[in-house]
């Protein structure tokens, strides 16, 4: 339990991560949209110096963080109006983990769908019980969620967890 909390599950997101980053960009071609990635690739990573040295993805036409490099767009993912600046239907989206810091997740989903059409992949969180009860905490006392990797093209739901164990999330997409 501890193992896969702080090691297997951090690695197999990665994995996840540089695979749906791959299958998101090359969906956006195929759409004819840009992409927009929610989620820094220079610095958006538990262990930090993984990130610069084995980028698990690269930015997007777009790319969404708060705390971004300078080539990244530094919005707060729960700041609503901020979202009103991208189109319905403008990009297909990528998430690596970052939807974790919603203060409302529902909305922030809402914006992706109006914004995504529907076009959204997610990488998810950390899982694993240590993690979820605990080990969040030493990431960032900010993170809300926990969420399971998510691909509009074969699911329905954006499923995920309340950190500390409490409810869990079910969003219909």
């Amino acid at each position: 339990m501890v193992l896969r909390s702080i090691l297997i599950s951090p690695v197999a997101r990665y994995f996840r991560t540089k695979r749906m980053f791959f299958e998101a960009s090359e969906y956006a071609k195929q759409k004819e949209k840009p992409l927009m990635m929610i989620g820094d690739p220079c610095s958006g990573n538990y262990f930090h110096f993984m990130s610069s040295m084995f980028p698990n993805s690269e930015h997007g036409d777009v790319t969404i963080d708060l705390y971004g490099c300078q080539e990244c767009n530094r919005m707060d993912i729960n700041d609503i109006d901020s979202w009103k600046l991208f189109d319905d239907d403008s990009f297909v989206v990528m998430e690596t983990g970052v939807l974790g810091f919603s203060e409302d997740i529902e909305r922030v989903i809402t914006q992706i769908k109006r914004v995504s059409g529907g076009d959204f992949l997610s990488a998810g969180g950390n899982k694993g019980l240590l993690w979820e009860m605990l080990l969040y905490k030493t990431y960032s006392k900010k993170l809300n969620y926990t969420m399971n990797p998510f691909d509009s093209r074969k699911h329905r739901h954006y499923t995920g967890r309340k950190l500390g164990r409490k409810e869990k999330v079910k969003l219909e997409f």
